[in-house]
């Protein structure tokens, strides 16, 4: 009996180390990761982005899940559009009601998105933000943004064809007053990025390990047909390019 205990220990040890992988986005964005990201991105980026989604023709309604501090939704607000933000973060939602106080922001977790009863024209998925659930919960998130609207963008840089080809050891950048180090991962057996997040602002230091899901555009095309989405096109770019091996992101763009 004494020769199993290092087996059950193990066990036990992998249990509490997958429980908390599949939980690590409830407490990761804090101030510090939510700075450093806000700091990252350009005006630019988001109004090019934006223009994407506009380009798309859908109805005025949108929904934004997860919407970080809000850089989408209130420039398609500024926009004409009526947005409904969703995100876990505290922090962010704070940031986001103070440079937007009219808009319809909700602190939840889209892993029980429909709890929300949000209904839209368009659901926008952006920032890289699809794959931190595990595949049964990401199945069900497709679900229920099919549920919510009928058109629905995937912002997906995690897609396998455009991580693996050139996937970086070691990443060190400084935006928002933070400096980020990201250590990478992936392991092949379960097909998931685990990314060692240190971030470092004055005197304060979070260090984080962050796990994405890594899919191919086959793969996300099945899933988002079999949530409900009847047709998928795939973009590389917000100019329309089209995605293919090496491309920097995938835009999956799906409609019932």
């Amino acid at each position: 009996m004494p020769s199993q205990y290092p087996v059950t220990l193990a066990f036990l040890f992998l249990a509490i180390t997958w429980s908390t992988t599949l939980t690590w986005y409830t407490s990761f964005f804090t101030d510090l990761a939510n700075g450093f990201w806000r700091g990252a991105v350009q005006p630019s980026q988001t109004s090019a982005e934006v223009d994407f989604l506009v380009g798309l023709g859908a109805g005025p309604r949108v929904l934004d899940a997860p919407c970080g501090s809000g850089r989408h939704s209130i420039e398609l607000a500024r926009r004409g559009y009526a947005v409904t933000g969703v995100d876990i973060s505290a922090e962010a939602i704070a940031h986001a009601r103070e440079l937007a106080p009219d808009l319809d922001w909700r602190q939840g977790d889209v892993a029980a998105l429909g709890s929300f009863g949000v209904t839209a024209d368009l659901a926008v998925c952006m920032g890289n933000s699809f794959g931190y659930l595990d595949h049964a919960g990401s199945q069900r998130f497709l679900r229920e943004l099919a549920d919510a609207a009928p058109v629905l963008v995937l912002d997906y840089g995690c897609a396998a064809e455009a991580l693996l080809p050139s996937l970086p050891g070691e990443i060190r950048m400084s935006a928002g007053g933070v400096d980020m180090v990201a250590v990478n991962t992936y392991d092949v057996a379960t097909a998931r990025l685990l990314i060692d997040f240190t971030f470092t602002g004055g005197e304060r230091t979070q260090r984080s390990t962050c796990v994405q899901h890594v899919y191919t555009a086959g793969e996300l095309t099945r899933m988002l047909n079999d949530a409900g989405f009847s047709s998928v096109e795939l973009f590389g770019d917000v100019d329309g390019g089209a995605f293919e091996v090496g491309s920097h992101r995938l835009l999956a763009v799906a409609r019932r």
